[in-house]
């Protein structure tokens, strides 16, 4: 499966496939998507978001309540990784998850090597460039 995949997108934006659970060899997290709840890692199998019996839709933003409280609380927390899942959703909304996610493989790019960027981390995982 490819790194950037509509499939990776999680129902509150957050693209799995730029999560360092996801980028690292071992212990791979599938991506909060995954049918095998099991191999999730500890975070993401405990979020209460993905767990969501409020959702009407695949998406967050579907929702009535939309956007909650924990969501809100969510992407205060991810500015810090340069990434707000309220903006991610908006893009969503407004032109779609295949869209969406073709734009994230431009902006999550290294420009030095080409591999896939993680938003948990300032350097490339593949050559170490800082961003």
């Amino acid at each position: 499966m490819s790194h950037l995949s509509p499939i990776l997108i999680a129902p509150c934006g957050i693209n799995c496939g730029l999560c360092i659970g996801y980028l690292r060899e071992k212990n791979r997290c599938p991506g909060c998507r995954t049918e095998d709840a099991g191999r999730l890692n500890a975070y993401c199998a405990r979020c209460r978001i993905r767990q969501c019996e409020d959702r009407t839709g695949e998406y967050c933003y579907e929702c009535s309540g939309y956007p909650c409280t924990r969501l809100k609380r969510l992407d205060k927390r991810y500015t810090k990784y340069r990434t707000s899942v309220l903006d991610n959703l908006r893009e969503i909304r407004e032109r779609g998850v295949v869209e969406f996610v073709e734009q994230e493989k431009v902006r999550w790019r290294c420009p030095e090597c080409g591999y896939i960027l993680s938003m948990h981390r300032n350097r490339c995982l593949h050559c170490g460039r800082t961003w």
